[in-house]
Parts: C-alpha cells; structure tokens; sequence
C-alpha cells in the first residue's frame, strides 16, 4: 500500500483524516474498550491502524474473557496475540476462533501447566479453547506458539461437533 506521506504511519490524519491516538499518546481505538471484563475482538482492521495501535495497546485490567478471531494470530511472531495477553493481567479465558463465522468443527481445550510459568500471559489464565475447521499448518503453528507460553493442550480435550460425526 503506497502512502502519499512519509510520516503517514506516525500521523494518519493527512490521508485518512483519522486520528488514532490522544493528546497523551494513548491508542483511540483499544483505549475505549480497555474496561470491558469480557471482549470478543472478531474484525479485521486495516493493517497500518492495528500496528499503530499495537503500539500504544492499553492494558484491559478487568478483562476476564477475551474471543478473538484468526487476524490477531498472524505467525512468525504472532505479535498482536502476544501484545493482547500481555496487556490482560486478570485475564482466565481466551478463546481463538480460527473458523469462519461463529460455526467451527473442532474445538481444542488447553490448559496453562503450572510449572511452566511464562509472564507472557497472566497468572489467571486457566483455559485457552481452539476453534477451528481443521488442524492444519496454520492452527498448528498457533498451538506450538502458546505451547512456548506454557499452555498445554491434549488430544483428550478435542471436541468435534456433532454434525461432523458420521451415523
């Protein structure tokens, strides 16, 4: 994406007429969401303004359950994951819906392994759920990544859905 301003990812208005952030450098967007206990984060901004935002992401202190969609799982660095659960010191569920839509097949449940403390994530986190169409290269490189953080998953945990199921 070409952008008609050298400083257009420091200061978006002269393109875009949007400002993403305050007078006090913090991010418009999240900042306005950073109270909420649960957060279901499903849509894809564009590129340029959630980097931006990632930036400057607030920190969510009563976020207690957090949904978010394939976007926010973007390997090599899964970064936008990774700012997430930092900034979420309360947080006891996440949930990565990698399915189109609410529908998905496989549901895959982990569980952070107490002696694998990471300070990645919080201390509360109790449950990380999966839900995906299939466990491909994309979903897998997703578990290995929160398996780095301490979040175990195991072949016990999978549910699929009923429909899937042959009579």
């Amino acid at each position: 994406m070409a952008h008609r301003h050298s400083n257009c990812f420091e200061n978006c208005y002269p393109c875009y007429r949007l400002t993403l952030h305050d007078e006090n450098n913090k991010c418009v967007l999240l900042e306005d969401i950073s109270e909420a206990e649960n957060l279901a984060l499903v849509f894809v901004p564009i590129t340029f303004t959630f980097n931006m935002e990632m930036k400057h992401c607030p920190t969510f202190r009563k976020l207690k359950s957090l949904l978010l969609n394939d976007f926010w799982c973007v390997p090599p660095d899964f970064h936008a994951l990774t700012c997430m659960l930092k900034h979420s010191p309360v947080l006891q569920k996440l949930t990565l819906q990698l399915s189109e839509g609410p529908q998905h097949k496989l549901g895959i449940k982990g569980r952070r392994n107490p002696s694998e403390i990471s300070a990645a994530i919080s201390g509360n986190l109790k449950i990380v759920e999966v839900k995906c169409e299939v466990v491909d290269e994309r979903v897998f490189k997703i578990l290995k990544f929160l398996a780095t953080l301490g979040i175990r998953f195991s072949l016990e945990d999978v549910d699929i859905s009923e429909e899937d199921l042959e009579p």
